[in-house]
């Protein structure tokens, strides 16, 4: 009984950082989306719309994925059932690789997830598929809006 309850404090755990770690990227998202339409709305005439679109919007994935991998460094730490394994030297680079790897949806398996920290990777895998997708529509927006042929 105890090992179970164990198991499922550290999965409700998880699943309250994988909830923070999405609200706070969407929010981000959301935010940087916002500003930058914004932003377009004050210069109706600026020819590099889609080149300022593109590197916000890269920025702005680069940003969520660091917060990934600053939650997978703390949370790899010391003898827990969350931590990454593989070809991982525990170094800052290791925890961003991996973390890119799952917001891309890449899942390359050089680096892998034990415990409950699998549940983190999978819904970052989830998340990062949903604001790529949105920063896609977006671009596609504004260079429907913008680039008339």
């Amino acid at each position: 009984m105890m090992a179970d309850s164990a198991v499922m404090s550290e999965v409700v755990f998880a699943s309250m950082v994988s909830l923070a770690m999405v609200l706070t990227t969407v929010t981000l998202h959301y935010w940087a989306l916002a500003g930058l339409s914004a932003l377009l709305k004050r210069w109706p005439d600026f020819r590099g719309e889609i080149l300022l679109v593109v590197m916000v919007m890269f920025v702005a994935h680069m940003v969520e994925v660091t917060l990934y991998a600053w939650v997978y460094l703390i949370l790899d730490q010391g003898d827990t059932a969350m931590n990454l394994a593989g070809a991982v030297d525990g170094s800052f680079l290791d925890h961003l690789y991996f973390s890119t790897a799952c917001y891309t949806s890449l899942g390359l398996g050089d680096l892998y997830p034990l415990g409950t920290l699998r549940l983190i990777a999978g819904v970052e895998a989830l998340n990062g598929l949903i604001l790529i997708t949105w920063s896609a529509s977006f671009a596609f927006l504004v260079m429907q809006r913008r680039w008339r042929f």
